[in-house]
């Protein structure tokens, strides 16, 4: 099953930043002021403006694109409007949208507000772009083109009309832009920076614009005391002190409550302002929650408006143009923009409402009567073949109507194909809601979770589910299987609860066998028809998936039993997988070489499962950086689901090659996105990967953070995977600080010496980490053991990764005597330089085992490149190791640091040994520990401890650690 998402704003350089004041020094090149004059700050927003002003005043250089971000009333329009007025001043185009939510339903309803300014019939575009538009936009009859096709139109058209004149489009109410639209304003964005075009797109912080920025994002958080108060004085200059103080604390810092509230008070009845004005009463400081209190200003001033102008409203509010009235009735428009709610824009026909908050109004204060006849009236304005006079005809519908039913149910599976999965499910939950019959209704509502499961909308899907199941559960086969699927794939990654999984998809597995086994009898030994089992195949793919998730993920015994018994059944792919995943150790010897020949056999226009199947293969056996092609094509995909699986490999991959700033920034992006849309599973799985990183950088703390929200959620869902993962990343951060006793119980504690148990992934991530804490902690015949065990398991045959790890740990086990052959081997596996951090700490090793063996030129080259790769990671603890023995070696060390930098180094009166035993011994480790660690016996450790405890000032280890931090760093020798 393709499991995907509503389309976002996406870019792979995007940034977030929150406004702040921009201090001189940061600013870019000063702009030239249009007007000399100052011009009071009526936004709030100065900071804000401040980011967005550079972008506007280079766009005949360079394009841009930016997102603004906040809640409702936290001033996006009023930056959209001021940079609309930025740029009208400074001769550029304005190309303006305001999404409706009414029209999020209706593909490229969005697009047509920008482009339709540019539409011109009688130069047509080149290269048949003309004609995608035209049917996009509803101007010429025939199917909606392809998302891509579209995009790349509206690129062609918007670069022909920068040509002439430089333009900025202002994209408001974004989380209201349908999926279709969206798809394309993001490809529109993305390629932004080729042309003389600014995008500047304005969304709230829950919609997914806000989870997937593009280019540079902009967090409007609620202004702060100071510039609250600036503002308000600056809106209503003349406001008693009682008032100020009273909208001040109402408003809470957002600045549309702070243009609003005052003028509410200004209305309220004389005692109740005189209440307000009495200092001492309890009214006060009673505060209402400020969306109640703006919800209702809002409801107040549209049911003082006449009814006829609100109805015109509602009809724009519903998606409409602005309609005249009846003929010889009074034109509602004075009243409208007399109220302030509204305005009529002569340039383009269209309503543009005060804020997203006074449509909502509209819609929510109209009676399901006037909803419905507003609804019927946009229908008629429509021709038959428009797909959104279906859409107002379901809205005005009352009661069951199967004929519009099976119209709607027609359109959903059209726009499924299509995929539109999101638009569709609400498409086919409408269905259901105007089918008759009980049996049909709840199969129609299954089918409508389906596709919002594919579509990424997982809470809406939970919800069709749950109404499916009060309606009655599918009892025909097929429906009643598919209902099952989808309740295990939305329990396991909204809830992580695999129980669905394990009970219902074997179950579903056999009976598909059982019938396909059955009608192979009943023709004679002929195959099942074609239809027959392309509809078993369609369950049986996405259930094998969501059994292989289970089974890789918790170890669970009845999925890895069903899967044994029914991969052969999917296809090749699938089975592919499984035998990457099932036991890689013995099981994924060649499924690199497979893989790689199954990718050159998809073509461009392969089902995005077949891709996501290919690249999970890829990540069971490290190669996912060689399958540039499937990457490419899953980009295109737009859903969140397909969105989330692209991140979720480019994290893994970014830490392995050694991208760790790119990796930490898309996981923590990736989970925020994955929280906001209520994947749990997959924010968990995002949280694991950071905590990748930070263990790799030794941010002991950042690690323990993630550990307490991990470690109780998997165990209590088993997610054997993240638990075992854990505890190899508790070890690598460990061994980056020195800790090779904690280290060594954290990988013992993983797998025992000598074993390699099928139900831990990623086992071959570790192989270092064991070796390295095995050995430095006095184990070296357990990590030679377990060495043994791995290379016997043709461990090294999987993949380059895993034989450069293979021979990597071998190396670092190995004694010194019969190290450096180790070494050399090891170094000369194929593709060794693409696993930098690795690679360092091979590095490191073979530094500090030359330099024990007094080859100090040869350690030195060893440890300075180990170092420089530390250093680019910013794998600290691991750098000062290097810079550790690579003093000891009598390198020169790293360059010094600029003042006020820290230093690197030791400066107190302690040799270079001296000063690694005194670190060791400040950590807590035994003289047997220290020893082990630096190759020395333990008689040598105290030794030489006997010469540390006088140089520090000491007499016992206790005061170790202190009095190396007063002794402060030593400079290289």
């Amino acid at each position: 099953m393709e499991i995907g998402t509503r389309n976002g704003w996406e870019s792979a350089s995007g940034t977030a930043a929150r406004a702040e004041p921009v201090e001189p020094a940061e600013q870019a090149e000063p702009v030239e002021p249009v007007e000399p004059a100052p011009v009071p700050d009526r936004t709030g927003r100065g900071p804000e403006r401040a980011l967005l002003e550079p972008a506007l005043a280079a766009v005949r250089e360079t394009g841009a694109a930016l997102l603004l971000r906040g809640d409702p009333g936290m001033g996006k329009t009023a930056l959209l409007d001021w940079a609309e007025d930025r740029a009208a001043r400074a001769g550029l185009r304005v190309l303006r949208m305001a999404g409706a939510e009414a029209e999020y339903e209706l593909p490229f309803a969005a697009l047509h507000q920008v482009l339709w300014p540019l539409l011109d019939t009688e130069h047509p575009l080149p290269d048949g772009h003309q004609g995608s538009l035209e049917r996009a936009l509803g101007l010429r009859e025939g199917a909606l083109p392809a998302v891509t096709e579209v995009a790349d139109a509206a690129l062609a058209l918007l670069a022909r009309a920068a040509a002439d004149r430089p333009l900025v489009l202002l994209l408001d109410g974004l989380q209201w832009a349908d999926p279709a639209s969206a798809a394309v304003f993001r490809s529109v964005a993305e390629r932004a920076a080729g042309l003389p075009l600014v995008v500047i797109g304005a969304t709230r912080h829950e919609g997914t614009y806000a989870t997937c920025p593009a280019g540079r994002a902009i967090d409007l958080e609620p202004l702060d005391d100071t510039r609250a108060a600036r503002l308000l004085r600056v809106l209503h200059p003349h406001l008693a002190d009682w008032a100020r103080r009273r909208v001040l604390r109402a408003a809470g810092g957002n600045p549309l409550a702070l243009r609003e509230l005052p003028a509410e008070l200004e209305r309220a009845a004389p005692d109740r302002l005189a209440v307000l004005a009495d200092p001492e009463s309890a009214e006060l400081h009673g505060e209402l929650p400020l969306g109640e209190r703006l919800g209702r200003l809002y409801e107040d001033r549209l049911r003082a408006l006449p009814q006829e102008a609100r109805r015109v409203l509602l009809l724009a509010a519903l998606g409409g143009p602005a309609a005249p009235g009846p003929p010889g009735t009074p034109s509602p428009w004075r009243a409208i923009e007399d109220s302030g709610l509204a305005r009529l824009d002569p340039a383009t026909g269209r309503v543009r409402f005060r804020h997203p908050l006074v449509r909502a109004g509209l819609v929510h204060i109209a009676s399901s009567a006037q909803r419905r006849a507003a609804h019927r009236r946009l229908a008629d304005t429509l021709p038959p073949h428009d797909p959104r006079r279906i859409a107002h005809l379901a809205a005005a519908a009352i009661g069951p109507d199967d004929g519009l039913a099976a119209l709607l149910y027609a359109e959903a599976e059209a726009m499924g194909d299509r995929g539109a999965e999101a638009e569709a499910a609400s498409v086919m939950a409408r269905a259901a809601g105007l089918t008759a019959d009980e049996e049909r209704r709840a199969a129609r509502l299954v089918a409508a979770a389906e596709m919002a499961a594919r579509g990424g909308r997982l809470r809406f899907a939970d919800r069709l589910l749950a109404e499916a199941a009060t309606e009655a559960a599918p009892r025909t086969p097929e429906p009643a299987a598919l209902y099952a699927l989808v309740v295990a794939y939305v329990r396991l990654h909204r809830a992580c609860d695999s129980v669905p999984a394990v009970e219902r998809l074997p179950a579903i597995l056999d009976a598909v066998a059982a019938a396909t086994a059955a009608a192979t009898d009943a023709a004679s030994g002929e195959p099942a028809a074609p239809g027959d089992a392309a509809r078993r195949a369609a369950l049986v793919e996405p259930a094998l998936f969501v059994l292989l998730l289970v089974a890789v993920h918790t170890g669970d015994e009845r999925a890895r039993a069903a899967l044994d018994r029914h991969a052969a059944g999917g296809s090749p792919l699938a089975a592919l997988c499984h035998q990457a995943w099932a036991d890689p150790p013995r099981t994924a010897r060649d499924v690199p070489a497979r893989l790689r020949a199954a990718a050159a056999e998809l073509g461009d226009d392969a089902h995005p499962l077949a891709d996501r199947l290919l690249l999970w293969t890829a990540m069971a056996v490290d190669t996912v950086g060689e399958h540039d092609a499937l990457w490419n094509r899953l980009a295109h995909g737009g859903t969140y689901v397909t969105q989330a699986f692209i991140d979720l490999a480019r994290t893994h991959d970014g830490f392995l090659h050694g991208r760790w700033d790119e990796a930490l920034a898309r996981a923590r992006r990736a989970a925020v996105a994955s929280a906001a849309h209520g994947y749990g599973f997959n924010e968990m799985m995002f949280l694991l990967h950071e905590a990748q990183v930070l263990a790799g950088r030794g941010d002991t703390a950042g690690l323990e953070a993630i550990g307490r929200i991990l470690t109780p959620w998997a165990t209590e869902h088993r997610v054997r995977l993240v638990t075992g993962r854990l505890l190899g990343l508790k070890a690598l951060c460990a061994l980056g600080h020195g800790r090779v006793g904690e280290a060594w119980h954290h990988v013992r504690s993983l797998t025992p010496p000598g074993v390699l148990p099928p139900d831990v992934p990623w086992i071959q991530l570790t192989l270092l980490d064991f070796a390295q804490a095995a050995v430095e902690s006095g184990h070296r015949d357990e990590a030679r053991a377990h060495l043994s065990a791995v290379r016997a398991a043709g461990v090294a045959e999987v993949s380059p990764h895993h034989a450069f790890l293979v021979a990597a740990a071998e190396a670092l086990a190995a004694p010194d005597d019969a190290a450096e052959e180790r070494y050399t081997a090891a170094y000369a596996v194929p593709g060794a330089a693409d696993w930098p951090f690795e690679l360092a700490r091979l590095h490191l090793a073979h530094g500090a085992c030359l330099r024990r063996r007094s080859r100090r030129r040869e350690a030195a080259a060893r440890l300075a490149a180990a170092h420089t790769v530390f250093e680019r990671l910013r794998a600290t603890p691991w750098a000062g190791q290097a810079a550790r023995e690579l003093a000891a070696a009598g390198g020169a060390g790293p360059e010094p640091e600029r003042p006020g930098t820290p230093a690197r180094g030791i400066r107190h009166p302690l040799s270079a040994q001296e000063s690694r035993i005194a670190e060791l011994a400040a950590q807590g480790l035994t003289n047997r520990e220290i020893g082990a660690r630096l190759r020395l016996s333990p008689r040598t450790v105290g030794a030489h401890l006997y010469k540390i405890f006088p140089k520090l000032g000491i007499t016992t280890r206790g005061g170790m650690a202190q009095a190396l931090r007063e002794a402060g760093p030593q400079e290289p020798a």
